[in-house]
């Protein structure tokens, strides 16, 4: 049918003092206190302080409370005091000087912000002690300030604000409209809706919790595809998350699932010389459902922006509206880590074939770190059909052409024969620069290398490309080059192992599972030869 591309388009101490009666009653209810040792009430708690409230600490500046918070925010929250030692600014003899001033104790009733991102222990680590201290959920409408303090993460001043604009609005008709509340954001509501009540969530509780009961996964409603199989024809309506978005959900997934830290950030140079890279990945049948799990989506993306490729060929794409997906997000980002990537061009194109059963495409950066363009799009040689599925995309890279192969091995192919069959496959034209992208995924063995004619492999044959608990062959990709386009390697390769996987992926019956099986690969080139003769 022809070519399918796509262009697109300081701490503060009260200083009041009070005299009691001789009556043995709280003045106040700032008086009301949970069952902490006085001494504890003097500390910093490092779980929920603000940064300002850190730099009150001796030797804290604004750079190591910054550092303090972000720390926290990837860990969830310190278990020991101890943990603080890790923190960059920090170290051993720091936290000897400070140790007496801070704590890590959990307190109910904390009425002091937290600049930390909401962590599951905040939502869920007391819950079951919680639930048990409630019979039954309080009525918005008739709750005190202090019945609404006893709820977690109700502080006093939000318990106030709660009544205060319930005496000067009226009646809350839904537990949505605590939202207007000065700190209670939607992390915040979901976790205190089940303590609370109001009119009309109370007709809505029975069908909506048979409807959850129904379709809910690990209580998040996130993911149309888990293990392969589609599920949104199951769960066609929507799911209330007590005010909750998805977005919200996956945020909170998200600050859990951290990226790797990056031995370097490539800027498309390399030794002062302009370099791109070209990587190859297969992402084992990427279909819409697939590309739809906002994890996948965040974990291909990244992957690609962090280690710089400019120039990715990819294999298994069961559906090119899924990889459309990928370079929509690219170009118009509508994940936080995503679009917070300054070195996105957001300028991606992509181009499969649409034929029957087709699977290979590619995907790139039409401007960083020079223009790339792709001129003509074919599949391989009717010859080579048995063996593998092949096609062969000819770029306009900065000045000069080059083709880039994206070829995927078959189950029971002889790699003599195919060796035998790739010693002309170029014959008829003359082509100075070759990259070949080799997946092998589908093989149950490889006894033989697979050279091809005049071409150089980037990795050696026994390098580790896959998860090695969900493959059968290790080796399951490989790039090469030709004699031409050896010259313009830097040297630099890579395999990626790191940041594949996401709380909000599925790994069977559980969490944190890998975008593929497979692990991509990328090779650096310079955008000039090594003896300046050429340019890419």
């Amino acid at each position: 049918m022809g070519n399918h591309a796509s262009l697109p388009t300081v701490r503060k101490k009260s200083s009041h003092s009070f005299k009691r009666k001789s009556h043995k009653r709280n003045l106040s209810h700032t008086f009301t206190l949970p069952d902490v040792q006085e001494v504890d009430m003097q500390l910093i708690n490092i779980n929920s302080a603000t940064e300002e409230e850190l730099m009150t600490l001796p030797g804290v500046n604004r750079e190591i409370a910054k550092n303090i918070v972000e720390y926290r925010k990837a860990i969830g929250r310190y278990r020991k005091v101890e943990d603080l030692a890790l923190v960059k600014g920090i170290g051993a003899d720091k936290l000897d000087f400070i140790r007496p001033e801070i704590c890590v104790l959990t307190r109910r009733n904390q009425s002091r912000n937290s600049s930390r991102a909401p962590s599951f222990d905040s939502l869920r680590s007391n819950e079951s002690k919680s639930l048990s201290r409630f019979n039954k959920t309080l009525d918005i409408n008739t709750a005190t300030v202090f019945e609404l303090q006893s709820i977690p993460g109700v502080t006093q001043e939000i318990a106030a604000c709660i009544v205060t604009r319930r005496n000067k609005k009226g009646k809350y008709n839904k537990l949505n409209e605590l939202l207007k509340i000065k700190g209670i954001n939607r992390v915040r509501l979901d976790h205190i809706a089940q303590y609370l009540n109001a009119p009309s969530d109370i007709d809505a509780v029975s069908e909506s919790s048979t409807v959850i009961a129904e379709t809910q996964t690990n209580g998040l409603m996130l993911m149309p595809y888990i293990n392969g199989n589609n599920y949104s024809a199951q769960c066609n309506g929507h799911i209330p998350m007590n005010g909750t978005s998805t977005m919200d959900v996956f945020d909170l997934l998200s600050t859990y699932s951290p990226r790797p830290t990056l031995s370097e950030i490539f800027k498309y140079e390399r030794n002062g010389e302009p370099a791109l890279r070209i990587g190859s990945w297969n992402l084992d049948d990427l279909t819409m459902d697939k590309a739809s799990n906002l994890g996948i989506k965040e974990v291909i993306c990244m992957t690609i922006l962090e280690h710089g490729i400019s120039l990715l060929a990819v294999q298994g794409v069961n559906d090119v509206f899924a990889l459309k997906a990928i370079c929509d997000e690219l170009n118009k980002p509508t994940l936080k880590r995503v679009s917070q990537w300054q070195a996105n061009s957001q300028d991606w194109s992509y181009c499969m074939l649409d034929i029957p059963g087709a699977h290979l495409a590619f995907l790139f950066d039409t401007i960083k770190p020079v223009p790339i363009d792709m001129i003509t799009l074919i599949e391989g040689p009717s010859a080579s059909k048995d063996y593998c599925d092949m096609i062969v995309g000819e770029f306009k890279i900065g000045q000069t052409k080059a083709q880039i192969v994206n070829m995927s091995i078959k189950k029971w192919a002889n790699f003599k024969i195919l060796n035998d069959k790739f010693d002309n496959l170029f014959e008829d034209q003359y082509v100075e620069r070759i990259i070949t992208c080799m997946d092998f995924s589908r093989c149950e063995d490889i006894q033989d290398p697979l050279t091809l004619e005049g071409m150089i492999p980037v990795f050696p044959s026994d390098t580790v490309t896959c998860f090695q608990t969900d493959c059968t062959v290790n080796h399951t990709a490989n790039i090469s080059t030709n004699g031409r386009f050896e010259r313009f390697l830097t040297g630099h390769k890579n395999v990626v192992n790191k940041g594949l996987t996401h709380l909000a992926i599925p790994k069977g019956w559980s969490w944190n599972g890998p975008v593929s099986p497979n692990l991509p690969i990328w090779v650096e080139l310079f955008v000039k030869s090594k003896n300046d003769l050429d340019v890419i």
